[in-house]
């Protein structure tokens, strides 16, 4: 999943989750800034809170959702917010 963030000071970030081997990462402008496994988890909710841009800045959380029963055979439901708004959504 990607999505931009801003309007003069552009960014792109984007979602990568592998359910096989539990590789999460988040990229903005090509530049890793969360990398991690996520093997078992007690949170069904997991959120990734950044701050994205320099002159122009957006706080930016991504919510990665997983099931109670058999989370990593299902979907993964995964919204990012700017600002508090949704801006994508996407199946991990």
């Amino acid at each position: 999943m990607s999505f931009d963030v801003g309007a003069d000071e552009r960014h792109t970030v984007v979602f990568s989750f592998n359910k096989f081997w539990g590789g999460l990462s988040i990229t903005v402008d090509g530049h890793e800034v969360v990398n991690t496994v996520r093997i078992a988890s007690v949170k069904l909710v997991k959120r990734y809170n950044l701050v994205i841009g320099a002159r122009e800045q957006h706080y930016v959380t991504i919510e990665h959702r997983r099931k109670l029963l058999f989370g990593g055979l299902r979907d993964q439901p995964v919204h990012a917010y700017v600002d508090g708004v949704l801006v994508a959504e996407g199946i991990a």
